[in-house]
């Protein structure tokens, strides 16, 4: 068990929001649990779960491995997962969402993510998976099942912008806004898988009707102050055949990409003084 005694930084905040399948929450606490050596802080928010959840939840929140925020209504997924944001600790390296439905398998998985931000500082996110969006300049974002960011990104960028987009959507408008002030982000190899999204747990268990709404990124990307744009199909053909980075989806156009793809590089981050 790896978890912060009151005194003792972490090097990584999680926060998880829970919304029934109690199965699968406490496989996502056991492999924490037991597969994370590094101290880290495991802040849970929970969207009024049914009563077997909030046993389990209170449970780890009486043996001190979770800090417990209970909702009494589900405000659904951004909103909560700024509430658990704004209670990380302000020495956290890295600040990570994780969705309830995650499991970890390797021990190194930590490393893993980190190892993707220290190789680039221009890097504010990573993550095991993109969701692709075949509009410039940013094309997508990091999946917001598992959103691990720079501290100083997240202090920078900020929260979710959960007043719009609730439930989905809020992961493109935060690389948005992150790209406007030029960082990037980057997908971490899974080889081998280190972190597994098991998908739509709590959404079957809670029996209710999928709450996804349309995502307009050109919106986003106006709003951020970016220009968007819509590459002809042969810069994705390209860059498949130019080969796969070690750390980007294949069809993800690179910021540092050849100049030939219709994608812009973000400007050079200023240094902090």
């Amino acid at each position: 068990m790896s978890h912060v005694s009151a005194d003792e930084a972490p090097l990584l905040s999680i926060v998880s929001v829970t919304w029934n399948a109690p199965e699968w929450v406490e496989r996502l606490y056991r492999s924490l649990a037991a597969r994370t050596a590094d101290p880290y802080e495991l802040i849970v928010v929970d969207n009024a779960s049914d009563e077997p959840t909030r046993r389990l939840n209170v449970a780890e929140q009486q043996v001190g491995r979770l800090r417990l925020v209970q909702n009494e209504e589900n405000r659904l997924w951004a909103p909560a997962c700024n509430q658990g944001l704004e209670l990380v600790d302000d020495r956290s390296r890295y600040v990570l969402l994780l969705n309830p439905d995650c499991e970890v398998l390797r021990d190194d998985w930590v490393q893993r993510l980190a190892a993707v931000l220290d190789a680039d500082p221009r890097v504010a996110v990573t993550g095991t998976a993109l969701n692709w969006k075949r509009i410039g300049p940013v094309f997508g974002c990091v999946d917001g099942s598992m959103f691990f960011m720079r501290r100083e990104a997240f202090d920078e960028i900020g929260l979710l912008d959960a007043e719009r987009y609730p439930w989905n959507g809020s992961p493109y408008d935060w690389c948005a806004r992150a790209w406007a002030r030029g960082w990037i982000y980057r997908r971490c190899a899974e080889d081998p898988p280190f972190l597994v999204h098991h998908h739509q747990k709590s959404v079957i268990a809670s029996g209710e009707e999928h709450p996804w709404r349309r995502v307009n990124v050109e919106a986003m990307y106006l709003r951020a102050g970016l220009v968007p744009t819509r590459p002809h199909r042969s810069g994705v053909w390209l860059r498949k055949k130019l080969g796969r980075p070690r750390f980007f989806d294949p069809d993800f156009p690179a910021a540092d990409a050849p100049d030939s793809l219709p994608s812009r590089a973000p400007r050079p981050r200023a240094q902090n003084s």
